[in-house]
Protein backbone atom coordinates (compact mmCIF):
# COMPACT_ATOMS: atom_id res chain seq x y z
CA UNK A 1 0.00 0.00 0.00
CA UNK A 2 3.27 2.18 0.69
CA UNK A 3 4.70 1.93 -2.66
CA UNK A 4 1.34 2.88 -3.88
CA UNK A 5 1.05 5.94 -2.11
CA UNK A 6 4.74 6.81 -2.62
CA UNK A 7 4.16 6.66 -6.68
CA UNK A 8 0.77 8.51 -7.07
CA UNK A 9 2.62 11.49 -4.67
CA UNK A 10 5.59 11.51 -6.73
CA UNK A 11 3.66 11.34 -10.01
CA UNK A 12 1.15 13.82 -8.83
CA UNK A 13 3.83 16.34 -7.63
CA UNK A 14 5.98 15.68 -10.77
CA UNK A 15 2.60 16.76 -13.01
CA UNK A 16 1.72 19.82 -10.49
CA UNK A 17 5.15 20.88 -11.13
CA UNK A 18 5.31 20.77 -14.77
CA UNK A 19 1.31 21.80 -15.23
CA UNK A 20 0.95 24.27 -12.99
CA UNK A 21 -2.48 25.61 -14.11
CA UNK A 22 -3.69 21.70 -13.88
CA UNK A 23 -2.79 21.72 -10.32
CA UNK A 24 -6.49 21.84 -8.59
CA UNK A 25 -7.58 19.30 -10.41
CA UNK A 26 -4.72 17.13 -10.19
CA UNK A 27 -4.82 17.68 -6.83
CA UNK A 28 -8.12 16.44 -6.28
CA UNK A 29 -7.69 13.32 -8.56
CA UNK A 30 -4.84 12.84 -5.79
CA UNK A 31 -6.47 13.13 -2.77
CA UNK A 32 -9.15 10.61 -4.37
CA UNK A 33 -7.12 7.78 -4.94
CA UNK A 34 -5.06 8.57 -1.59
CA UNK A 35 -8.56 7.63 0.01
CA UNK A 36 -9.12 4.57 -2.12
CA UNK A 37 -5.82 3.40 -0.75
CA UNK A 38 -6.51 3.97 2.55
CA UNK A 39 -9.89 1.96 2.82
CA UNK A 40 -8.45 -1.04 0.41
CA UNK A 41 -7.52 -4.22 2.20
CA UNK A 42 -4.24 -6.26 1.58
CA UNK A 43 -6.67 -7.97 -1.26
CA UNK A 44 -8.14 -5.34 -3.02
CA UNK A 45 -11.45 -5.77 -1.77
CA UNK A 46 -13.97 -3.38 0.68
CA UNK A 47 -14.12 -4.57 4.14
CA UNK A 48 -18.01 -5.62 3.24
CA UNK A 49 -16.63 -8.28 1.06
CA UNK A 50 -13.83 -9.94 2.72
CA UNK A 51 -15.42 -9.86 6.85
CA UNK A 52 -16.94 -13.40 6.58
CA UNK A 53 -19.41 -12.28 9.12
CA UNK A 54 -20.65 -9.27 6.49
CA UNK A 55 -23.82 -11.02 5.55
CA UNK A 56 -24.90 -11.02 9.58
CA UNK A 57 -24.81 -6.99 9.37
CA UNK A 58 -26.03 -6.67 6.05
CA UNK A 59 -29.03 -8.77 5.02
CA UNK A 60 -29.49 -12.29 6.46
CA UNK A 61 -29.22 -11.24 10.11
CA UNK A 62 -31.77 -8.27 9.15
CA UNK A 63 -34.33 -11.09 7.52
CA UNK A 64 -33.69 -13.27 10.53
CA UNK A 65 -34.14 -10.36 13.10
CA UNK A 66 -37.49 -9.88 11.18
CA UNK A 67 -38.23 -13.88 11.91
CA UNK A 68 -37.51 -13.52 15.24
CA UNK A 69 -39.91 -10.88 15.61
CA UNK A 70 -42.70 -12.38 14.27
CA UNK A 71 -41.89 -15.55 16.78
CA UNK A 72 -41.88 -13.39 19.42
CA UNK A 73 -45.66 -11.42 18.23
CA UNK A 74 -46.91 -15.06 17.73
CA UNK A 75 -46.11 -16.31 21.11
CA UNK A 76 -47.12 -13.11 22.94
CA UNK A 77 -50.74 -13.70 21.01
CA UNK A 78 -50.77 -17.69 22.03
CA UNK A 79 -50.38 -16.76 25.88
CA UNK A 80 -52.51 -13.61 25.39
CA UNK A 81 -55.51 -16.48 24.11
CA UNK A 82 -54.17 -18.84 26.59
CA UNK A 83 -54.73 -16.13 29.37
CA UNK A 84 -58.11 -15.35 28.02
CA UNK A 85 -59.47 -18.91 28.02
CA UNK A 86 -58.03 -19.42 31.48
CA UNK A 87 -59.34 -15.51 32.99
CA UNK A 88 -62.76 -18.11 34.88
CA UNK A 89 -60.74 -19.95 37.74
CA UNK A 90 -61.40 -23.63 37.78
CA UNK A 91 -61.83 -25.46 41.40
CA UNK A 92 -61.78 -29.23 41.54
CA UNK A 93 -63.86 -30.48 44.40
CA UNK A 94 -64.94 -34.36 45.21
CA UNK A 95 -68.45 -34.89 45.35
CA UNK A 96 -70.26 -38.37 46.29
CA UNK A 97 -72.87 -39.88 44.11
CA UNK A 98 -74.97 -42.08 45.41
CA UNK A 99 -76.56 -44.77 43.63
CA UNK A 100 -81.00 -45.50 45.19
CA UNK A 101 -80.65 -49.32 43.93
CA UNK A 102 -78.29 -51.03 41.36
CA UNK A 103 -78.41 -54.74 40.83
CA UNK A 104 -75.48 -57.49 41.85
CA UNK A 105 -75.23 -60.83 40.00
CA UNK A 106 -74.78 -63.78 41.82
CA UNK A 107 -71.21 -64.02 40.79
CA UNK A 108 -70.40 -60.94 42.71
CA UNK A 109 -72.79 -61.75 45.12
CA UNK A 110 -70.53 -64.88 46.13
CA UNK A 111 -67.42 -62.90 45.83
CA UNK A 112 -68.41 -60.21 48.24
CA UNK A 113 -69.56 -62.50 50.68
CA UNK A 114 -66.27 -64.37 49.97
CA UNK A 115 -64.47 -61.17 50.86
CA UNK A 116 -66.07 -60.12 53.69
CA UNK A 117 -65.69 -63.51 55.00
CA UNK A 118 -61.75 -63.85 55.11
CA UNK A 119 -61.45 -59.66 55.91
CA UNK A 120 -63.52 -60.71 59.28
CA UNK A 121 -61.47 -64.50 59.57
CA UNK A 122 -58.10 -62.15 59.71
CA UNK A 123 -59.35 -58.79 61.48
CA UNK A 124 -62.15 -60.28 63.52
CA UNK A 125 -64.70 -57.92 62.95
CA UNK A 126 -66.82 -57.20 59.41
CA UNK A 127 -65.67 -54.21 57.31
CA UNK A 128 -67.32 -50.74 57.23
CA UNK A 129 -67.43 -50.97 53.75
CA UNK A 130 -66.92 -53.54 50.70
CA UNK A 131 -65.37 -52.16 47.53
CA UNK A 132 -67.50 -53.40 44.35
CA UNK A 133 -64.42 -53.47 42.09
CA UNK A 134 -66.44 -54.30 38.87
CA UNK A 135 -68.63 -51.17 39.14
CA UNK A 136 -66.54 -49.09 41.10
CA UNK A 137 -69.22 -48.84 43.83
CA UNK A 138 -68.70 -48.59 47.94
CA UNK A 139 -71.05 -50.55 49.18
CA UNK A 140 -71.70 -49.45 53.41
CA UNK A 141 -71.61 -52.14 56.16
CA UNK A 142 -75.67 -51.71 56.62
CA UNK A 143 -76.27 -51.94 53.15
CA UNK A 144 -74.09 -55.26 52.21
CA UNK A 145 -75.91 -56.69 55.48
CA UNK A 146 -79.00 -56.10 54.11
CA UNK A 147 -78.28 -57.91 50.87
CA UNK A 148 -76.69 -60.70 52.92
CA UNK A 149 -80.07 -60.76 54.74
CA UNK A 150 -82.56 -61.04 51.82
CA UNK A 151 -80.43 -63.45 49.37
CA UNK A 152 -79.95 -65.63 52.23
CA UNK A 153 -83.96 -65.54 52.78
CA UNK A 154 -84.15 -65.99 49.43
CA UNK A 155 -82.10 -69.44 49.17
CA UNK A 156 -83.95 -70.60 52.17
CA UNK A 157 -87.43 -69.83 50.77
CA UNK A 158 -86.85 -70.90 46.92
CA UNK A 159 -84.34 -73.06 48.00
CA UNK A 160 -81.90 -71.84 44.92
CA UNK A 161 -79.78 -68.77 44.52
CA UNK A 162 -81.24 -65.64 43.02
CA UNK A 163 -80.27 -64.47 39.84
CA UNK A 164 -79.24 -61.13 41.47
CA UNK A 165 -79.91 -58.44 44.61
CA UNK A 166 -80.51 -55.43 44.82
CA UNK A 167 -78.06 -53.14 46.48
CA UNK A 168 -79.28 -50.44 48.14
CA UNK A 169 -77.27 -47.07 48.59
CA UNK A 170 -74.18 -47.84 46.95
CA UNK A 171 -71.75 -44.64 46.42
CA UNK A 172 -68.60 -43.34 44.80
CA UNK A 173 -66.38 -40.14 45.02
CA UNK A 174 -65.79 -38.44 41.73
CA UNK A 175 -63.75 -35.12 40.96
CA UNK A 176 -64.96 -32.69 39.47
CA UNK A 177 -63.89 -29.21 37.97
CA UNK A 178 -66.08 -25.94 37.41
CA UNK A 179 -65.26 -22.58 36.70
CA UNK A 180 -66.60 -19.92 38.65
CA UNK A 181 -68.93 -19.02 35.79
CA UNK A 182 -70.40 -22.30 36.29
CA UNK A 183 -71.06 -21.66 39.98
CA UNK A 184 -72.33 -17.65 39.05
CA UNK A 185 -75.87 -17.43 40.11
CA UNK A 186 -78.41 -17.31 37.20
CA UNK A 187 -80.92 -14.61 36.85
CA UNK A 188 -84.60 -15.28 36.63
CA UNK A 189 -88.00 -14.10 37.47
CA UNK A 190 -87.48 -14.31 41.47
CA UNK A 191 -83.94 -13.96 41.60
CA UNK A 192 -83.53 -10.63 39.15
CA UNK A 193 -80.45 -9.02 40.73
CA UNK A 194 -78.14 -12.56 40.74
CA UNK A 195 -74.74 -11.88 39.78
CA UNK A 196 -75.45 -8.08 39.81
CA UNK A 197 -74.52 -6.61 43.82
CA UNK A 198 -70.91 -6.67 45.15
CA UNK A 199 -69.80 -4.90 48.29
CA UNK A 200 -71.64 -1.89 50.14
CA UNK A 201 -72.49 -0.25 46.28
CA UNK A 202 -74.23 -3.47 45.84
CA UNK A 203 -77.03 -2.14 48.37
CA UNK A 204 -77.56 0.61 46.76
CA UNK A 205 -78.21 -0.77 43.09
CA UNK A 206 -80.47 -3.13 45.79
CA UNK A 207 -82.48 -0.30 47.17
CA UNK A 208 -82.75 1.69 43.84
CA UNK A 209 -84.41 -1.72 42.36
CA UNK A 210 -86.78 -2.05 45.19
CA UNK A 211 -87.80 1.21 44.82
CA UNK A 212 -88.37 1.16 41.16
CA UNK A 213 -90.35 -2.61 41.24
CA UNK A 214 -91.71 -2.99 44.46
CA UNK A 215 -93.90 -1.76 46.90
CA UNK A 216 -94.55 -1.81 50.82
CA UNK A 217 -98.60 -2.57 51.65
CA UNK A 218 -100.11 -3.16 54.69
CA UNK A 219 -101.45 -6.88 54.60
CA UNK A 220 -99.41 -7.71 52.12
CA UNK A 221 -97.94 -10.83 50.56
CA UNK A 222 -95.93 -11.49 53.86
CA UNK A 223 -93.35 -14.44 51.99
CA UNK A 224 -90.44 -14.46 49.58
CA UNK A 225 -93.10 -16.50 46.91
CA UNK A 226 -95.82 -13.74 47.44
CA UNK A 227 -93.87 -10.78 46.57
CA UNK A 228 -92.16 -12.45 43.24
CA UNK A 229 -95.85 -13.11 42.55
CA UNK A 230 -97.82 -9.52 43.77
CA UNK A 231 -94.70 -7.49 43.54
CA UNK A 232 -95.60 -5.90 46.90
CA UNK A 233 -95.21 -7.31 50.15
CA UNK A 234 -95.50 -6.61 53.94
CA UNK A 235 -92.07 -5.81 55.91
CA UNK A 236 -91.95 -9.67 55.98
CA UNK A 237 -92.20 -10.47 53.03
CA UNK A 238 -89.87 -7.75 51.20
CA UNK A 239 -87.50 -8.37 54.27
CA UNK A 240 -87.41 -11.90 52.79
CA UNK A 241 -87.01 -10.99 48.97
CA UNK A 242 -84.49 -8.80 50.05
CA UNK A 243 -82.31 -11.29 52.04
CA UNK A 244 -82.71 -13.61 48.74
CA UNK A 245 -81.33 -11.01 46.50
CA UNK A 246 -78.10 -10.91 49.14
CA UNK A 247 -77.53 -14.31 49.56
CA UNK A 248 -77.45 -14.98 46.01
CA UNK A 249 -75.15 -12.45 45.60
CA UNK A 250 -72.84 -14.22 48.34
CA UNK A 251 -73.77 -11.48 51.38
CA UNK A 252 -73.73 -12.74 54.52
CA UNK A 253 -76.83 -11.33 55.97
CA UNK A 254 -79.89 -11.95 58.42
CA UNK A 255 -83.61 -11.23 58.76
CA UNK A 256 -84.08 -9.10 62.29
CA UNK A 257 -87.14 -8.23 64.07
CA UNK A 258 -87.66 -5.26 66.14
CA UNK A 259 -90.72 -3.21 67.59
CA UNK A 260 -91.52 0.39 65.69
CA UNK A 261 -93.71 2.75 66.52
CA UNK A 262 -96.15 0.90 63.73
CA UNK A 263 -95.76 -2.91 64.74
CA UNK A 264 -94.03 -4.82 67.61
CA UNK A 265 -92.63 -7.61 65.44
CA UNK A 266 -91.29 -5.16 62.67
CA UNK A 267 -88.62 -7.10 60.30
CA UNK A 268 -85.49 -5.56 57.75
CA UNK A 269 -82.40 -7.15 56.90
CA UNK A 270 -78.61 -6.53 58.29
CA UNK A 271 -75.52 -6.75 55.81
CA UNK A 272 -72.21 -7.71 56.93
CA UNK A 273 -69.82 -5.74 55.35
CA UNK A 274 -66.25 -4.73 56.37
CA UNK A 275 -66.66 -6.59 60.13
CA UNK A 276 -69.58 -4.72 61.28
CA UNK A 277 -73.31 -5.03 60.95
CA UNK A 278 -75.17 -2.88 58.28
CA UNK A 279 -79.20 -2.16 58.13
CA UNK A 280 -80.93 -2.67 54.94
CA UNK A 281 -84.21 -1.27 55.65
CA UNK A 282 -86.35 -3.35 53.16
CA UNK A 283 -89.75 -1.44 53.73
CA UNK A 284 -88.46 2.35 53.79
CA UNK A 285 -86.42 2.22 51.00
CA UNK A 286 -89.90 1.84 49.03
CA UNK A 287 -91.87 4.71 47.45
CA UNK A 288 -94.68 4.18 50.37
CA UNK A 289 -92.31 5.25 52.73
CA UNK A 290 -91.15 8.50 50.67
CA UNK A 291 -88.16 6.05 48.97
CA UNK A 292 -85.57 6.70 52.01
CA UNK A 293 -81.87 5.60 52.01
CA UNK A 294 -81.54 1.58 52.96
CA UNK A 295 -79.55 2.65 56.41
CA UNK A 296 -82.36 4.64 57.51
CA UNK A 297 -84.14 2.21 60.00
CA UNK A 298 -87.34 2.55 62.56
CA UNK A 299 -86.81 -0.24 65.17
CA UNK A 300 -84.00 -1.69 67.34
CA UNK A 301 -82.87 -5.30 66.70
CA UNK A 302 -84.93 -7.42 69.08
CA UNK A 303 -84.55 -10.92 67.37
CA UNK A 304 -82.98 -12.71 64.90
CA UNK A 305 -84.87 -14.49 62.53
CA UNK A 306 -82.67 -16.26 60.22
CA UNK A 307 -78.86 -16.01 59.15
CA UNK A 308 -77.94 -16.59 55.57
CA UNK A 309 -74.21 -17.63 54.62
CA UNK A 310 -73.30 -17.75 57.75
Amino acid sequence: MFSDLTWSIWLGGGIISRHSKYAPIIGIIAIFALASMFCATPFGGNVDTQNPLSEKFHGKDVVKASAATEVVNKTSTTNSAIKNTTNATKTTKTVKIVVTSVKMDKTDYKEMVKTIGKYEDTKGYKPSYYFWKSEGLNISKNSYLDAIDRYTNFVKINKKDPNYVNIFGAYKYEKVTESDSDKAPKKSASLPLAGELKGKAGLTVLQKYMNRHLNHQTGGPSTFAGVVKAKVGDCWGLAEWAAQQLKTNDYKCRIVQGASSAASNHRWVQVYIGGKWINFESSLVTKKYGSKNYSKTCARVSKIIKTYND
